[in-house]
C-alpha cells in the first residue's frame, strides 16, 4: 500500500508547493517505503453559515464544509503484532 497520498508532506506540497524531498512532489509515483512518513494532520471544519443540513451524512444531503484550521494534536503510536499505528490525539478544547 502506498504511503505518499496518506502523508502530511504530500498534503503540504499540494497546498504550498514546498516539499522536503523530491519524491514528495512527484505526482506520477508513490512510495511503498519512506523514512519521512508523517500521517496527515486532522483539520477543523465548519459548515457554511446558510447551510442548515447536517454536516456529516449521506453525500446527497450533507452540508458543505470549509477549512478553519489544522487541529492542535499530539501524535501517538499504538503497537500491534504486525507493526505500529501512528494516530493523532486532539488537544482538549483548543
Amino acid at each position: 500500500m502506498s504511503l505518499c497520498f496518506r502523508c502530511e508532506h504530500r498534503a503540504r506540497f499540494f497546498e504550498t508547493g514546498i516539499r522536503p524531498k523530491l519524491e514528495c512532489g512527484d505526482m506520477e509515483k508513490s512510495k511503498m517505503e519512506c523514512y519521512m512518513f508523517k500521517p496527515v494532520r486532522p483539520i477543523v471544519l465548519q459548515t457554511d453559515k446558510k447551510d442548515k443540513r447536517p454536516q456529516f451524512g449521506h453525500w446527497l444531503f450533507a452540508a458543505r464544509s470549509h477549512f478553519v484550521s489544522i487541529a492542535p494534536c499530539n501524535i501517538e503510536f499504538k503497537k500491534y503484532k504486525k507493526g505500529i499505528c501512528p494516530y493523532w490525539i486532539p488537544e482538549e478544547g483548543k
